[in-house]
Formats: C-alpha cells, structure tokens, sequence
C-alpha cells in the first residue's frame, strides 16, 4: 500500500511539473512580438533623437558664399566640436601636472569614545573623548628631476593638442570648400545637360517637321527621340548629383538638412604658380602634424626622464599641526592644546620587480618611434606636395586645351546646324557635334573643378588652406 502511495505521488508531482514548465515556455509568436516591441521601441527613440538634433541644427537660406561656408562649418561642425573638447581635456591635464611641484594641503578632523582610561596610581591617563583636528602640509624638494619632466610635459601635451585642433581646423575647412566646389560643379553640369535637353528637343521637333514634309523619315525621328532621352538621363542623374552633394555640404557646415541654399560664388579659373622650394618652406613652417610630431619628440624625452627619476630618492618636506583633547603634550589635562612637527623625509627604491626598468625600455622605444615618424610625416609631407603641384600643372594645361577645344565644339554645332537647314549636313552629324559640345562643356567645367580642387589639396599640404582665397577670373562662358 505504501509502495503505490509512493507511486502515485512521484507521478502526480512529475506531472505537476510538466505542466509547470509547459506554462512558463514561450511561443515563437510571443517572441516575435516581444521582438517587434523592442524594434518599435528603437524606432521611437530614433525618432526622438532624430527631432531634438534637428532642434540644435540650425536651418539656413538664401545666398551662400564660399567665407560663410567655412564659417558655418567651423561653428557647427560636431567632428570639430569633439576635437576641441579633447583640447579642454587635456588643459586639465596640463594644470594637473602642476602638482609634481605645488605643496599638498590637507585638512583632518578625528573623534575616538575609549572604553577604559589608561591610570598610573591615582592620575588618569587621558579621557573618555578624544578630539583632533590638523592641519597636513607637504612639498615636494626632489624627485630625480621628474619634477620638471612633469611639468614640461604637461605643456608639451598642451603644445601637440592645440596641433591636433589646427589640423581638424584645417580638415574641415578643406572639407567645407570641396564640398562647395563640388555642388558647383553638379549645377554646371546640370545646366550643360538642362540646355543638352532643351536643344534635342529643339531637333526633335525640326526632324518631326521635316518628316511630315517628307523631308525625313520614321527613323531620322526614332534616332533624334534615343538622342533626347539618352540626354534626359544625364539631365536626372545631375539633378540628383546636386542634391547629394548638397546634402553633404550640409553635413561637413552642420546644418539641418532642411536649408534651402543658392550658392553664390562660381566656379572658375585663375592661373596659380609655386614653386617646389616654396612649397616646402610653407609646409615646415604651418604643416599641423610636423608641428606635432616635433612636439611629441620633445614630450617623450620628458616621459623618458620620468621613467629615469625612479632610480633616484624622493626627497618631501613636510609641517604637521594638530590641535587636540586632551592636550597631545600632556595627557592628564583635559584641555585643548596644540602640537607641531616639521622634518624632511627622504625615500630610495631599491627593487620593484624590474617596473623601472621596464618602464625605461618603453619609454625608449617609444622616444625612437617619435623620431621615425617625425621623418615619415616629412616624406608624406613631400609625396603631397609633389602630387599637388603636378595636380595643378595637370589641370592647368587641362583648362587651356579644354578651353580651345570647347571653343571648337561650339563653332561645329553651329556648322552642323546650319548646313542641316540647307541640305548639307544630315542628323546624324549635328546629333554627334550636339553631343561633342555637351561632352566638351562638361570637360572644360571639370578640368577647371580639377584645377581649383588641385590648389585646395596644396594649401592643406602646406598647412596654409584657412588663408587661402578663390580667384576671380571668370571662365570664357562666364565674361561678359
């Protein structure tokens, strides 16, 4: 009987349990909402976070030139934002290391309830509440030199950051002037492809005209109808072009995506000569990261004296005064009295299982590193230079042939056209010489786009990008 009490109870709690753990799993249609929760959830916070950047980007409209493009981008830009705020972090830093040399003052205060007093015979020893305040003052006398080394190198971490900020001034002020360069460029070439259109059509509808004349044929129409669509794309893929690269123009002067901008500078040409020697002298004396990289030569030698200083004593004075109940001097009297001391305390390391001595390696390693990249940053800085001053040739010989050539293209079509409404010149010629203009037009804006974008990669080289100043000379198509 018992055994199948047993039995029975062993099958009820075992069933018990089945269902227990049957009622706490969850459906694969449960998980799913729970996903979709968590997705809408996401969705929201994206939203809210999407709304208060909106709130802090400014909407700008209206007229834009190339000065309060870089102007805006130096106010809102967040990537410089960011850079600057290390440059706050580090200032803090710098002021930090003025403690290997500035006494420390410290403050104390002490209360103790003793269980039992201390007695010789007849006098007690002390009271039942002891009371204490002092007054802690230390200064450092001698440390093997890591005194100054850390102050010089607070400064030097000063000196590299403010290298580190006039780099990512520069930065974005390249950014913020190829991107205008960049939306001028697209309108040109949407302009190019707006008249392509406009003048396809034109043909289109003389060869529909000459075909109800019987002049044309079905096919001299079907081809001038692919010529204009084939236009068409173009003309879509510039208009899309200009609002991309607006979109980043935005970006790089963080502004709301939402500005509504006319630009107002033009894209043009101006003959531009430096020589080599030039070049290279402006680039060691205003290159941001050669500063930086000599900097940081000079701070490691710091951090490397640093790492030396641990084989010599730490010499610290110091002045203790405590005021205290009982009196510190006497302990049978119940009164507030005083005490002092004044010393100097000296401390040598013997062996601190090899840290300095690994610290030195490190340090050493690390002072030749700074010398290696001092010398890369250099050959960098020539390879640039080199490629920038063959860019600008490049381009300039580019503008000039360009500029013949698009002078050639423009008296063709008008050739072509002509000679097409006397009988002389077929389709097919005037769509090639429509199409050489538009491909020659095109060249000519890119080759000057080349050319002012070439200048702008040089004066970042050199370090010298936030003075440089667009010319004026206006293209041929651009005089009046």
């Amino acid at each position: 009987m018992t055994r199948l009490y047993w039995q029975r109870t062993n099958c009820i709690f075992f069933a018990l349990a089945i269902v227990f753990q049957l009622a706490g799993c969850t459906s694969k249609e449960e998980f799913y909402e729970q996903v979709t929760l968590s997705r809408n959830t996401a969705y929201q916070q994206w939203k809210n976070r999407k709304q208060i950047e909106e709130q802090s980007q400014p909407v700008i409209n209206g007229q834009l030139n190339i000065g309060d493009c870089v102007k805006l981008a130096l106010l809102n830009n967040k990537g410089l934002q960011s850079i600057v705020q290390e440059k706050e972090a580090v200032r803090g830093q710098e002021l930090k290391s003025y403690s290997a040399v500035l006494p420390s003052v410290g403050l104390s205060g002490n209360y103790t309830r003793q269980d039992k007093l201390t007695s010789l015979g007849s006098i007690t020893m002390g009271d039942f509440d002891n009371y204490s305040a002092g007054l802690v003052v230390t200064q450092p006398i001698f440390d093997g030199g890591a005194m100054t080394a850390k102050v010089n190198a607070g400064k030097l971490f000063s000196l590299f950051a403010d290298q580190t900020v006039r780099g990512a001034v520069q930065d974005v002020v390249y950014a913020a002037e190829h991107s205008y360069y960049d939306v001028l460029l697209n309108q040109h070439l949407f302009e190019i492809s707006d008249d392509a259109v406009r003048s396809s059509q034109v043909h289109l509808n003389d060869v529909k005209q000459k075909r109800e004349v019987g002049v044309a044929s079905d096919f001299d129409v079907l081809r001038a109808e692919v010529e204009l669509s084939n236009f068409k794309a173009d003309w879509i893929n510039t208009r899309n072009a200009i609002e991309m690269s607006k979109a980043d123009l935005n970006k790089v002067m963080g502004v709301s995506q939402d500005s509504k901008i006319t630009l107002s500078d033009k894209l043009v040409y101006e003959i531009f000569e430096i020589t080599m020697e030039q070049a290279v002298d402006a680039a060691y004396h205003n290159r941001p990261d050669l500063f930086g990289r000599q900097i940081d030569i000079k701070l490691q030698k710091e951090l490397l004296d640093v790492a030396r200083s641990r084989y010599w004593p730490s010499i610290n004075g110091f002045y203790d005064f405590s005021l205290a109940k009982p009196d510190p001097h006497d302990p049978t009297s119940i009164e507030w009295g005083q005490a002092w001391n004044l010393g100097v305390g000296a401390m040598l390391p013997l062996f601190d299982g090899f840290t300095r001595e690994g610290d030195i390696i490190t340090q050493k390693a690390k002072f030749r590193q700074s010398q290696i990249d001092l010398v890369d940053a250099e050959e960098t800085a020539l390879l640039e230079l080199t490629k920038a001053i063959l860019s600008i040739k490049n381009a300039a010989e580019f503008v000039e042939s360009q500029r013949m050539n698009l002078e050639r293209a423009q008296e063709g079509l008008r050739l072509a056209e002509a000679g097409y409404r006397e009988g002389t010149n077929t389709q097919v010629e005037v769509m090639d010489a429509q199409t050489a203009l538009t491909k020659a037009r095109s060249l000519y804006y890119q080759s000057i786009y080349s050319h002012i974008t070439a200048k702008l990669y040089l004066q970042k080289s050199m370090g010298t990008i936030t003075s440089f100043e667009t010319g004026k000379a206006q293209a041929p198509e651009q005089q009046k």
